[in-house]
């Protein structure tokens, strides 16, 4: 035998004497004065065990090729030679990969804390003799907080979007501070994100919390969270009266049982929307319309809150800050059209555009809306704030809402079929759900002013504009 031959099986004997070594290593977990002796191969150990050790469930999907680890509702997804894991349903990527091992996937241990026990509150500590897994989770990704706040009439929305679920609560330490407190998670706050508000001075990342500065006589009304997006809704509101008189606002909200829809009838007491030649108002129209849709929706079982339920004012902005307290699935705000072109019929759907009008007639119909319902200065103040960043989030759940609406409304009434289109409503800036505004037709039209009136056709209308909504949460 040649001696090269020989080094090389010297060599072979060596590297197969060494990986048996290695592979034949073990380690020391330690929780809750328990012990479990887990294999470890080069850098990696076992995962299955160590998660089923600390009471997570384990499991594995054959036909997807992944693991599952769940624990008290967070659900972490991984796969074997793959660097993209799925955690609490927000993508992520590590530096490398789990393998595949006698007992299911190895991982290493920076991998095991940072991707797997770290999102689901534990962490590692070392010992001697191995590693204790504590409670309370060291090493978290931040999370992306991108923050849009409109001011309504007396009240102030401020919503958190988060690139994550998140624990999260909020309170108010000192007057005039809110501290919105994550849960072993640090924020990272967007501050790149341009805001404008008369209520909310400044926000503010500090450690696992953001600072809320907020001006004067300003305090917390409530908060509440939402998912799809993962969101933080913050109420803001005055902490005592101010000399000046205040616009009237909408009650305050104590929920319990279901979310209920938020039917909005425009329009109300002074103001009193378009006019027909025979002198029916928008006003009336409406708020027949809205009681109706009310009795049908409930009569289906569904919960359902009207804005309002008489000849009352209502600030537009308050119409949508009521919705956002209730924490409405569904905002409907209700009107009847006007054309200087008499002949003009039919019902259209409107959704939420802050860039603009889907064209001329659209852009009228909205600026016709927003100067005959809106309080004095109030538009100005507004000045359509810049939310487009917090209503992107649900802009194609509202146009879902709105192409379920408008097909029922042709379906059901036989209508002329304006469409559905987008335009700058004020009544439907700040919602936090998906938000609609319906025309229900033209009182400019005589006949089918007429028609608007007649108790018969409102019944249908409300039939159909419940079908429209019950086609969207059903979805």
């Amino acid at each position: 035998m040649r001696k090269s031959h020989i080094f090389l099986l010297i060599a072979l004997a060596l590297v197969v004497s060494s990986s048996a070594q290695e592979y034949n290593r073990s380690v020391e977990f330690r929780f809750d004065e328990r012990a479990l002796v887990v294999p470890r191969f080069g850098a990696r150990v076992e995962a299955i065990p160590i998660l089923e050790f600390i009471g997570a469930e384990v499991k594995y999907s054959l036909s997807a090729g992944t693991y599952g680890v769940l624990y008290e509702g967070h659900v972490v997804q991984f796969a074997v030679d793959h660097k993209v894991l799925l955690i609490d349903g927000s993508l992520q990527e590590a530096r490398e990969t789990p393998v595949a091992s006698p007992q299911g996937v190895a991982v290493s241990l920076g991998y095991l804390e940072q991707f797997i026990l770290s999102p689901i509150g534990f962490h590692l500590e070392a010992e001697d003799l191995g590693y204790r897994i504590l409670r309370g989770a060291r090493f978290a990704d931040p999370i992306g907080v991108r923050p849009a706040v409109a001011d309504f009439g007396t009240t102030t929305t401020l919503v958190l979007t988060l690139n994550r679920r998140a624990d999260v609560t909020v309170e108010e330490p000192s007057p005039g501070l809110i501290a919105v407190q994550f849960e072993n998670a640090t924020p990272n706050l967007d501050s790149s994100v341009p805001f404008r508000s008369r209520r909310v001075r400044s926000l503010a990342g500090r450690d696992q919390k953001i600072e809320v500065l907020l001006a004067n006589n300003m305090g917390l009304i409530g908060w509440h969270t939402l998912e799809s997006p993962p969101r933080v809704t913050i109420e803001l509101g005055p902490t005592r009266a101010t000399p000046t008189p205040a616009p009237v606002r909408a009650p305050v909200v104590t929920r319990s049982g279901p979310r209920p829809i938020v039917i909005d009838p425009g329009h109300g007491g002074d103001d009193l929307g378009a006019q027909s030649p025979n002198g029916v108002f928008e006003k009336d129209v409406v708020l027949a319309i809205g009681r109706r849709l009310a009795r049908v929706l409930e009569s289906r079982g569904h919960a359902v809150r009207l804005t309002r339920d008489g000849d009352q004012s209502r600030a537009l902005t308050d119409r949508t800050a009521l919705a956002n307290r209730l924490e409405a699935p569904v905002f409907v705000s209700l009107h009847a059209n006007a054309s200087t072109h008499s002949s003009v019929t039919g019902a259209e759907t409107y959704y939420m555009n802050l860039d603009g009008a889907t064209d001329e007639a659209a852009a009228a119909t909205a600026d016709l809306e927003n100067r005959a319902g809106a309080s004095s200065g109030e538009r100005s103040a507004l000045d359509l704030i810049l939310w487009d960043l917090a209503q992107a989030e649900v802009l194609n759940e509202s146009a879902a809402l709105a192409l379920a609406t408008q097909g029922r409304l042709n379906a059901q009434l036989g209508t002329r079929d304006r469409g559905v289109k987008q335009a700058p409503f004020v009544v439907l800036t700040g919602a936090t759900m998906p938000a609609i505004l319906v025309e229900v037709g033209f009182l400019s039209n005589s006949t089918e002013a007429e028609k608007l009136s007649a108790p018969e056709y409102q019944q249908k209308l409300a039939e159909a504009l419940a079908a429209g909504i019950e086609d969207f949460v059903r979805r």
